[in-house]
């Protein structure tokens, strides 16, 4: 349990030493997309491996050769943070599961969007609130503002974009019952199999986080 408790702690901090970084708009929720990278790295593929093939037989289906790296740059740099436990789980689960894994990977690789949920999205499922509103938006971009230079620089553009991401993803994976308002807070429930997998392998808190307990 102190070991878990340690790992645990360990990413926590990862996400929190990362920078800030508006890079979430360039890229999207990539389920199918995500498990095609960690089946790859479960069956031993490296990076290099699956770039020979990405566009060469296309296994991510897409219409142009930079965006297949693209995809996987943005997919195998979450995918590649889970433990392997979690990632074999990620490339056989059901679907629902899947989304959750997913969502769990991005908020290991994005400080921002790990907060917005911390700090507003568990926050609303704690106190039983049940819609996340422009004004709930609006305050975490100006409070982390204030928090950050980095912030504090982006263009009002650059923002908007993240709000519509961040909902977005929040949407597919299965929390929001809708991108657009008005944004509905849908419970989870993890399985208790996935539950005990997330927890052993020190993803407790992204758990909690995104079941709101």
């Amino acid at each position: 349990m102190i070991l878990e408790t340690l790992s645990t702690m360990k990413r926590i901090r990862m996400v929190e030493t990362m920078n800030y970084s508006a890079g979430l708009t360039s890229k999207l929720f990539w389920l199918q997309e995500s498990r095609k990278t960690a089946s790859y790295i479960a069956e031993g593929y490296d990076k290099t491996q699956i770039k020979k093939i990405a566009w060469s037989e296309n296994i991510y289906q897409v219409k142009a050769e930079y965006r297949a790296y693209e995809v996987l740059n943005g997919t195998y740099r979450r995918v590649s943070l889970l433990p392997e436990a979690v990632l074999k789980e990620f490339v056989t689960c059901d679907i629902e599961t899947a989304k959750i894994i997913n969502l769990i990977a991005i908020l290991m690789d994005s400080r921002l969007f790990f907060e917005f949920l911390h700090e507003v999205y568990d926050e609303k499922i704690r106190l039983g609130e049940k819609e996340i509103t422009d004004r709930d938006l609006n305050n975490f971009f100006s409070d982390k503002s204030m928090q950050s230079d980095v912030i504090a620089g982006w263009t009002e553009s650059a923002v908007k974009k993240l709000k519509q991401c961040m909902t977005r993803m929040m949407f597919e994976a299965g929390i929001l019952e809708s991108s657009g308002k008005p944004r509905i807070i849908r419970p989870i429930h993890v399985n208790y199999h996935t539950e005990e997998l997330l927890k052993t392998n020190g993803l407790e808190d992204y758990l909690r986080i995104v079941e709101g307990v």
